[in-house]
């Protein structure tokens, strides 16, 4: 007869996080969204400045979004 493996369940801990509020909610959704964007228009950048060779756009993206998050932590730091 074969076994079968039940799926292991995980509970959550009794620690209670208090509702975040609709201000901060919209804060931070904006701030995604914007990073997002800043990301996204450098790699359309890097993208131009080769001439717009297509298939790299991966390699645009990640060194877009190194960029831009080094930009931002130095900013925030």
């Amino acid at each position: 007869m074969a076994t079968t493996k039940r799926a292991r369940t995980t509970t959550k801990s009794s620690k209670t996080e208090k509702p975040k509020s609709g201000s901060e909610i919209a804060r931070v959704t904006t701030q995604a969204v914007d990073l997002q964007h800043v990301i996204r228009c450098r790699a359309y950048e890097l993208y131009r400045q080769r001439g717009g060779q297509h298939g790299r756009d991966r390699e645009d993206w990640f060194q877009a979004e190194s960029e831009v998050l080094e930009r931002f932590g130095a900013q925030s730091a």
